[in-house]
């Protein structure tokens, strides 16, 4: 992110001054486009950690105390494999994927029309 905001040019921030553009809007309406390449970027790779995170939460509290450190990923892995019961972790796996799609969706619909224009 911030190998991002130092590619935005000097030059668009001294037109902004001269613009006397606010600064809440020059981010709303030209830093954000600018960095969505790395925005992108680190969702995908955040959402990555997140599901390689089970095996961390495992190793280090084996899921306990409770249901403290439960995660999707942890429920799915035990109603499937600890309590053989696989239409609940279907179900599970089921909604987990549904809600990456759901995220993702609208934004590869944008991507897709602007391509398009």
């Amino acid at each position: 992110m911030l190998a991002g905001l130092r590619g935005v040019d000097r030059e668009i921030w001294r037109a902004t001054r001269v613009e006397a553009i606010p600064t809440w809007r020059v981010y709303a309406s030209i830093v954000l486009p600018m960095l969505r390449p790395p925005l992108v970027t680190c969702v995908v790779l955040i959402a990555i950690a997140v599901v390689k995170s089970y095996d961390l939460v495992v190793a280090m509290t084996g899921g306990g105390p409770g249901y403290a450190s439960d995660l999707p990923g942890k429920f799915v892995v035990d109603f499937a494999f600890e309590r053989a019961n696989i239409g609940q972790a279907s179900a599970a796996a089921a909604v987990m994927l549904g809600s990456v799609l759901t995220v993702l969706a609208p934004y590869l619909y944008l991507e897709l029309s602007r391509r398009d224009r």
